[in-house]
This record gives C-alpha cells, sequence and structure tokens, in this order.
C-alpha cells in the first residue's frame, strides 16, 4: 500500500510539474516567441527525476538536485512571463497564473514525500517540509504584491521598477530553495554545518532582511497591508541569527576534536 501511494504521488509529481510548464508557456506564447524556453528550462529537471523514478534511485540526497534543476526553471519562466506578458493581463489570467505558482510547494511536498529513504529521514524531512514550503509561500506572497497591483489597475502606484525589484528578489529566493536540503549528508544523517552557517547568512542577508524591508516600504509608503509576512520575516531572522548562534558552537567544538585527534 505504501509503495503505491508513493507511486501515486510520484505520478501526480509528474503531472503537476507538466501542467506549470505548460500553463506558463501559455502567457508568453501569445505575444512573443519565447515560450518555447519556458518548456525547455523545466526539461532537465523532468528528464533528470523520470530516471531516477525508472530506476527507483529517488533518494533525497539525489532530489536536492533535482529540486535545484526545476527551481532554475521556474525562475526562467517567471522572467519570461513578466518580461513579455504581465502587464497585460486581464484580471482572469492574473489569478491564473497566481495559481500556477501556487503549485510549487505542493510539487515540493510530493518530491520529498516520495523519497525512497524518506523512512530513514523521517525528522529532518518533516524539518525540510515545513522549513521550504513556508519559504516558498512567502516568494510567492512577494510576487502576489505586483501582480495585485496589476489587477487592480495601479492602484497602490507602487513604481514599475520597484515591482520589478521585488519579483528579482523572489527569484533568487526561488534559486536559494534547494541550500536547506544541500546543507544535510544524507548518507550519515549528519548535518553539515558550514553549509547551512553560510544558509543562514546569505538568507538573512539576501531574502528575509530585504523582503522585510520591502514589505516595511509597501506598508508605510504604498498603504498596502502586508503585517502578517512582516512578522513571518522577523522571526525567520530571529530564528536565523539563533541557528547560526548554535552552529558556530557546534564548528568549534568540531573543529576543537579534529586538532586532538592530530
Amino acid at each position: 500500500m505504501a509503495s503505491f501511494l508513493v507511486w501515486v504521488g510520484r505520478f501526480l509529481f509528474f503531472g503537476l510539474v507538466l501542467t506549470q510548464c505548460f500553463l506558463l508557456a501559455s502567457y508568453p506564447s501569445k505575444k512573443s516567441g519565447l515560450w518555447y524556453l519556458t518548456s525547455l528550462s523545466y526539461a532537465p529537471s523532468l528528464v533528470a527525476w523520470t530516471s531516477l523514478a525508472l530506476s527507483d534511485n529517488t533518494k533525497l540526497g539525489k532530489l536536492s538536485y533535482i529540486w535545484g534543476l526545476y527551481t532554475i526553471g521556474l525562475v526562467v519562466s517567471t522572467i519570461i512571463v513578466f518580461a513579455t506578458f504581465v502587464d497585460n493581463m486581464d484580471k482572469g489570467s492574473l489569478l491564473g497564473l497566481k495559481v500556477t505558482l501556487c503549485i510549487t510547494p505542493i510539487l515540493l511536498l510530493l518530491l520529498l514525500n516520495t523519497a525512497k529513504d524518506g523512512k530513514e529521514h523521517k525528522d529532518l524531512l518533516s524539518l525540510l517540509c515545513f522549513g521550504m514550503a513556508v519559504d516558498l509561500v512567502d516568494t510567492i506572497e512577494m510576487i502576489d504584491i505586483v501582480l495585485d497591483e496589476v489587477e487592480k489597475e495601479h492602484e497602490y502606484r507602487i513604481p514599475k521598477g520597484f515591482a520589478y525589484t521585488m519579483v528579482a528578489i523572489a527569484c533568487i529566493s526561488f534559486l536559494l530553495s534547494p541550500w536547506q536540503m544541500l546543507e544535510n549528508d544524507f548518507q550519515t544523517g549528519e548535518p553539515l554545518p558550514k553549509r547551512a552557517l553560510w544558509r543562514y547568512i546569505v538568507e538573512i542577508a539576501l531574502v528575509n532582511f530585504v523582503f522585510l524591508i520591502i514589505r516595511l516600504v509597501i506598508l508605510i509608503k504604498y498603504e498596502k497591508d502586508e503585517s502578517i509576512f512582516i512578522l513571518k520575516n522577523l522571526v525567520a531572522i530571529i530564528l536565523g541569527i539563533m541557528g547560526i548562534r548554535n552552529l558556530k558552537t557546534d564548528i568549534k567544538i568540531s573543529d576543537l576534536c579534529c586538532k586532538r585527534r592530530f
């Protein structure tokens, strides 16, 4: 029964990736010849994942690279859509784009929970599912601010350059998403403290702090309520600082043990 559910999850993952790919490609196809780049950008992750699934080698360590390839495709597609079509979208198309982007956290959960070695790393798997999914929702909401501005015909008067900067920062956040998986050694089940330390630093500096500043500007200057996600970014920064403090202690202890061995 468990094996059957895993394969159902894998088929669902494959189907949703294709659905998201074709939906994102459909937007630029109406006014630009760049639609094919959207389809091609998803090809590496789909081909690599299909190869792993057919050989039943979908271990978390390998899936982290699949997720990395997927996020590259997602970012390329998002950039193409915003560069070619968003300003001319009607309300129905904007809603469709929002729903299409919301598929991303579901894909993450399906990918992680259909891993072959998921039971061996169930505690880590739970942490990854929660942490990564919350960050993805946070990133999609940042893009939604821009889409909401277009949908309401620039009611908040957010400058176009500022809006595109928000999309660019969101794309960086998407690209950093696989790092949470890559900071773990799935063979030994142990975290890699130095990778995790750098991930915390980069995420605080380039994502949560920048998101916090942007949302404060949106709240104060453009009077759009972003208080809930401002709180999320504040909590993420505090947890990141606490994580850095704990990891520094772990790294010092590890280095000390290595010196004693020699």
